[in-house]
């Protein structure tokens, strides 16, 4: 008997196949465990310039496309597009570096000087910090081990750099482990090198690039699987850069207010504290969090009355953040709910650490965004409404005749 055999068929072994190989290739992976991070670690040290290149790329092209939008003039009397992208690739490079210069040159040695001073005088803020606990303490007669322990506790100087020593100690096993430090900067500065230049050639040719990839796509895949891709990569890229630009320059102005703030109120320690202000502000809903409770530790330890002052401050501050600078900047660049919010920012920051706290979010808004893209056109597909309104509980009536009367209207 001759079995026909039609498309549909050869589909069906195809998967099967596929499914196959990818079980063996799983197991072979699993059971070679070793070898196959050992493989990963050698692919991510060749490929990790070209990673820097696109990461300094994609970080730049929103003052790309700004600078290049200031060279309009260029092409006024004949196209020069090749000259006007060009002349937007060096400012935007000579202003990052310029901004990068000015941190480094400016920020990062009163922050360094700020940290030696409250190290060098933790024992005299301790004092002054227990005689304040002991007055409260014996004002309110309030007696515990804890407050009797923290009273007894002394440490000076010469016992802290002690201490600090140890430490050293500790990590300089660690750091012998890496085959050679100064090696391993040497190679780290030729990777970032190597990433400036690659991350030019893309800025130069990214809309090529792109078309190259979407090509690509529409070789490979169906028409309709391949347009649902690129508008999953576009839309993913709007939210992504319009969260990721956002962040970051509202935690500079952030940074900057703290700064002019406590200049001008007088408080101590004033650009760590902005820094780590300004640092911090960049993780959504918790950020704010973090930066204020260390910041109050350390001048809880200078004055008390700073600290309360302080508090008061940043609370100022952050209200502002939230409620006319964030807006302004962000807008809705996420639509997520506060509650998914923080869900992406736990589970972010559990799986990836203080990075994933910061790309959790606008990781999960587009997951949550195809999400309920999904679930909507499949309620559309069974006459049912899309409204979250249409599925609440209605005090004396079933579920199910809500819905459908919903529906109808």
């Amino acid at each position: 008997m001759k079995i026909e055999w039609t498309r549909s068929m050869t589909r069906k072994a195809v998967t099967y196949i596929a499914a196959g190989a990818g079980i063996i290739l799983v197991y072979f992976m699993m059971s070679n465990f070793g070898e196959v991070k050992n493989l990963w670690s050698s692919a991510m040290d060749i490929l990790r310039p070209f990673i820097f290149g696109i990461i300094f790329a994609y970080l730049l092209n929103g003052p790309l496309m700004f600078f290049e939008k200031q060279f309009a003039f260029v092409e006024k009397e004949k196209p020069r597009k090749a000259l006007r992208r060009v002349l937007a690739i060096i400012v935007t490079w000579i202003a990052t570096i310029a901004v990068l210069g000015a941190f480094f040159y400016i920020v990062m040695p009163d922050v360094t000087k700020s940290i030696n001073v409250l190290i060098n005088n933790i024992p005299s803020y301790l004092s002054n910090l227990q005689s304040l606990v002991g007055g409260l303490a014996e004002t309110y007669k309030i007696e515990t081990p804890f407050i009797d322990y923290f009273l007894e506790f002394e440490i000076s100087s010469e016992v802290f750099a002690t201490l600090l020593k140890e430490y050293g100690e500790e990590l300089l096993p660690q750091l012998a482990n890496i085959a050679n430090l100064s090696v391993q900067i040497g190679g780290v500065v030729f990777d970032i090198v190597i990433a400036i230049v690659l991350s030019i050639y893309i800025m130069y040719s990214k809309e090529t690039l792109i078309a190259q990839l979407k090509k690509g796509l529409y070789a490979v895949l169906k028409k309709e699987t391949s347009a649902n891709l690129v508008r999953f990569a576009r839309e993913s890229h709007r939210i992504f850069s319009g969260f990721i630009n956002g962040k970051l320059l509202d935690s500079l102005i952030i940074g900057i207010l703290c700064f002019i703030g406590m200049s001008i109120i007088g408080f101590e320690f004033t650009m760590l504290i902005s820094f780590i202000v300004g640092c911090t502000n960049v993780i959504p809903f918790f950020g704010p969090f973090l930066g204020a409770i260390p910041s109050v530790l350390i001048l809880l330890m200078v004055d008390p009355w700073q600290a309360l002052w302080f508090g008061i401050f940043v609370l100022v501050l952050q209200q502002l953040d939230g409620n006319v600078i964030g807006p302004k900047i962000l807008g809705d660049s996420t639509g997520l709910p506060a509650l998914w919010v923080m869900f992406a920012i736990l589970v972010g920051g559990g799986i990836f650490g203080v990075i994933g706290m910061f790309i959790g979010v606008p990781a999960f808004a587009v997951i949550y965004k195809f999400t309920k893209e999904y679930l909507e056109n499949r309620l559309r597909e069974k006459n049912l409404p899309e409204h979250t309104e249409n599925y609440k509980v209605i005090k004396g009536t079933k579920d199910l005749d809500d819905v459908e009367k919903g529906a109808e209207k």
